[in-house]
């Protein structure tokens, strides 16, 4: 064999090599990439409950609407977001809300405050024809963790009258609730104690509202 001949087939070997290990990479790239996302949901605090518990709180005739619930622009996605700094926020790149916020949110303190308000609950909007007892309204300015894992929500919220025009109560409130940081199936358990927390505070005015009205009728 020429020395010609050798490099020939050498060369023909290393081209054969690295087309062989491009097509691999190609193949790596291309293919299918395994979706890891997690995804959460907030839950009431009224589903662990004990069932005596939420029977004797459902009870009564009393019809509260709820809303609007505003909650903050930057929780309008998918992605878990959690307070870095306290000018910086940081979306998840795996862990994922299995609803809206929005509609998480409502839906839990909906059912936390018909078990602790005793009520039944209309969400916003609702028919003019609907007969509302009293309304709250809910302008949320924080709701997540941060990494620390402190579960925090900061809102406002206002009690009016049937009418939807007095306000019978309004007051800001700022809960926290501890987790595991790091762990964000107990981030959303923490966060949904926060509603559960909020729902309470506001069970509890609604019932001194009720009982000065039957003190001092109309």
């Amino acid at each position: 064999m020429t020395l010609t001949s050798f490099f020939r087939i050498f060369l023909a070997g290393v081209i054969a090599a690295s087309m062989t290990g491009c097509s691999y990479m190609a193949r790596q790239v291309l293919a299918p990439q395994k979706d890891v996302s997690k995804f959460y949901l907030l839950t009431p605090t009224a589903d662990t409950a004990a069932p005596a518990q939420a029977a004797a709180a459902t009870s009564g005739n009393f019809t509260l609407g709820l809303g609007p619930i505003k909650l903050p622009p930057y929780l309008d996605r998918p992605e878990v977001v959690t307070r870095a700094a306290p000018n910086r926020l940081e979306l998840s790149k795996e862990d994922r809300w299995g609803e809206s916020i929005q509609n998480g949110f409502t839906s839990a303190i909906e059912r936390d405050l018909a078990a602790q308000a005793g009520a039944t609950v209309i969400v916003f909007p609702w028919y003019n024809t609907v007969h509302i007892d009293m309304q709250v309204q809910i302008d949320v300015y924080r709701f997540e963790t941060d990494a620390n894992g402190t579960a925090t929500l900061s809102a406002k919220w206002t009690i009016l009258d049937s009418t939807g025009k007095n306000i019978l109560y309004t007051v800001e409130s700022n809960l926290t609730q501890p987790s595991k940081p790091g762990d964000m199936t107990e981030a959303a358990a923490a966060l949904s104690r926060t509603i559960g927390d909020l729902s309470g505070q506001i069970a509890n005015m609604l019932q001194q509202l009720r009982s000065q009205r039957g003190a001092h009728p109309a």
